[in-house]
């Protein structure tokens, strides 16, 4: 097959259950084999299909970080528990939601930047006999925000189903300070995963919360749009009530990036202690030389190293 779109080469292959999975630098391809397409084989010429699935590829590093070098870090590895092909499906679900939390990040950015350069290049708002005019407003935030925390949060669960197959806990509804509990009566405990879990349990509580405080009471999230005050015109923000606003944007900013470190986090620790003994050798996970990487956004692999005798 010939994978016509995005830039360059057909970097990372990645076997799913029911479709092969295949990335450019810059798109994605799902592939459908004869067999995926007629399991039973009932046809002798089922062909091969292809479709471009995303606009973004490894380069992307929700895509590489999340995903592709998890998947390839569980080639060729056998487990003492988990299930590889559990742990990968839960990456990738976990990857499918952080990009549409990317893309409603990227919709809000688009339109709130493009009010904020048409209020500077017309010198502020115009009032016109005390009377602000049509006050901007980004269009659809409170439904951008709505996709955001949803998927936010959906992420969040599929990275708790990670160390839920490594350790065999049961982390529910992104509860992380209970699966924190679970994994420190373990004999042993893995004192240096817990350590990571301790330093994003409340960022995690604070997606969990934001999420689930749109639809529970008696908190409750507020989305702000463009707002006049006294003094100036503020930008988008979100609280729960009674807590103070936040600005929108460099929040989702943030929070998309530690669900990133979240689940590199996750799936190394889990994969590092989980991992049968390859006779003399350890298993180590290291970071990727810039020059190796091929323009994508891949950071770490796991490699076998002799073991240091003493």
């Amino acid at each position: 097959m010939e994978f016509v779109g995005g830039t360059g080469a057909v970097m990372h292959p990645i076997s799913m259950p029911g479709f092969l999975e295949i990335y450019k630098v810059d798109r994605t391809f799902k592939a459908l084999t004869p067999d995926d397409v007629d399991p039973k084989r009932t046809k002798p010429n089922v062909p091969w299909a292809w479709a471009i699935t995303d606009d973004a590829g490894s380069a992307n590093p929700i895509i590489a970080r999340v995903f592709i070098q998890c998947a390839e870090a569980l080639k060729d590895k056998k487990l003492t528990r988990g299930d590889s092909e559990n742990i990968k499906i839960s990456l990738h679900t976990a990857k499918e939601d952080l990009r549409k939390c990317e893309k409603a990040f990227l919709k809000v950015a688009a339109a709130q930047n493009a009010i904020v350069e048409e209020i500077q290049k017309t010198g502020g708002l115009k009032i016109e006999r005390r009377v602000v005019n049509n006050l901007p407003q980004v269009a659809h935030l409170e439904d951008e925000a709505t996709v955001f925390l949803i998927n936010a949060k959906r992420a969040v669960q599929n990275i708790a189903e990670v160390l839920n197959d490594f350790f065999g806990i049961t982390i529910k509804n992104g509860n992380f300070s209970i699966g924190i509990k679970q994994l420190r009566a373990l004999q042993p405990s893995p004192d240096e995963l817990l350590k990571v879990l301790d330093i994003f349990e409340p960022k995690i509580k604070r997606i969990v919360d934001m999420r689930n405080s749109q639809e529970h009471t008696p908190k409750k999230t507020f989305v702000e749009n463009f707002r006049l005050t006294a003094d100036a015109i503020l930008p988008p923000s979100w609280r729960i009530n009674p807590e103070p606003d936040a600005e929108i944007l460099p929040e989702m900013h943030s929070m998309i990036g530690e669900i990133i470190e979240l689940a590199e986090c996750c799936f190394f620790h889990g994969l590092i202690q989980n991992l049968e003994p390859f006779g003399p050798f350890q298993y180590v996970v290291e970071e990727i030389p810039l020059e190796h990487r091929n323009g994508t956004a891949l950071l770490l692999r796991c490699e076998l190293q002799f073991a240091n005798p003493s």
